[in-house]
């Protein structure tokens, strides 16, 4: 009895409450240890599908020691307390793996960890890599994984490619028609299931007309739309004495 007044501070606790006490850091166990043998099989399975440790994954997984105090019971059944100092085995970490992402904003390749994965009966389902939830076996984890950096680095490349192309034809039609204020815009383009966004060059003139180019790798251009402001503000007869003075 001594031993339980230290333990919990004064406070003696019910056999039923010792019960519960007792089976929740029994529980607490049987957790960690059912981790940390997940934990193991996950490696083991990465390891022999070729995955090196600190290159394409690490595994910070363990266990630490915790006193704390709990709720146990519930107000439900009339048997919530609250038992204090109670010491049990936690786990942290995991396998992590270990891949990369393109950041645009800093314009480089920037190292990024996938720590939600699910890994059963020797298949893994990963979004992140697959983006979908079909569960896939180790060699192929290891490929998307290998693809995803991959594509970060051609993603950069392309990136700064897309850039300068912007850049030199930028330059080009300031240069030739600095009345225009020449600036980069989000256009659309197609149609229901082929719709979609693309990034052009705008020409705006003082009076409202504008032409949006599309850019090409090379930096060279040609003209996606073009709306002129003059022929806009005419009415039926003005325009139709303007296309008629075109033909004269």
């Amino acid at each position: 009895m001594e031993k339980q007044l230290e333990l919990f501070e004064g406070v003696i606790l019910t056999v039923e409450q010792e019960e519960m006490v007792a089976r929740f850091k029994e529980d607490k166990a049987k957790r960690a240890k059912k981790f940390e043998l997940e934990n193991q099989q996950i490696e083991g399975a990465l390891n022999e599908a070729g995955f090196v440790k600190g290159v394409d994954f690490e595994n910070t997984f363990g266990t630490k020691t915790v006193t704390r105090d709990i709720e146990l019971g519930s107000s439900w059944n009339d048997n919530q307390f609250t038992a204090q100092d109670v010491t049990t085995t936690e786990c942290f970490g995991g396998v992590e793996l270990l891949s990369k992402r393109y950041d645009k904003e800093e314009d480089k390749v920037v190292d990024t960890r996938i720590k939600y994965f699910n890994f059963e009966y020797g298949k893994f389902e990963c979004s992140s890599l697959t983006g979908n939830y079909r569960k896939i076996k180790p060699t192929t984890l290891l490929t998307k994984l290998q693809e995803q950096r991959e594509r970060a680095e051609y993603e950069m490349k392309a990136n700064r490619e897309r850039n300068n192309a912007f850049e030199i034809a930028t330059n080009e039609l300031k240069t030739k028609f600095p009345a225009a204020n020449i600036f980069q815009i989000t256009d659309y383009e197609g149609y229901g299931a082929r719709y979609r966004t693309v990034t052009r060059l705008k020409a705006q003139f003082e009076n409202g007309s504008y032409v949006t180019f599309n850019i090409s790798h090379d930096g060279s251009y040609r003209i996606a739309k073009k709306y002129d402001a003059a022929i806009a503000a005419m009415n039926s007869n003005e325009v139709m004495e303007f296309f008629a003075n075109q033909n004269k």
